[in-house]
């Protein structure tokens, strides 16, 4: 499922993690190890002999953490803005689905807001 997302360039089609990876640059040895071995969609890049994430590809799953050697990386909350509610219930999330798929239906159909 990872793999089709990657290819598609969808990290969002499944969920959205309210958590991104950052990297400290001053703790970080340059090993490769978190963009070679352990990112599964591509989001950590090499700018300069400098590792950072593009937040836009993290899902937050947290895989490049564990084996980051120098411990240089972190999750951190994404901005609010960013974040998508949470539910409190299944009853509240239920209704969030629908609301969801209601708006989905409209802009699949054409149908104005």
């Amino acid at each position: 499922m990872i793999r089709a997302l990657k290819e598609f360039k969808a990290p969002y089609m499944i969920a959205k993690s309210n958590y991104m990876a950052q990297i400290d640059e001053d703790a970080c040895i340059a090993c490769g190890i978190c963009r070679d071995e352990r990112c599964p969609m591509d989001a950590i890049v090499e700018e300069d002999g400098e590792f950072q994430v593009l937040n836009d590809r993290c899902i937050g799953c947290g895989v490049c953490i564990i084996t980051c050697p120098s411990k240089a990386i972190t999750l951190i909350e994404r901005p609010v803005q960013e974040r998508d509610p949470i539910a409190s219930d299944i009853t509240e999330w239920g209704k969030m689905r629908m609301t969801n798929r209601m708006l989905d239906e409209q802009k699949i159909q054409g149908v104005p807001k």
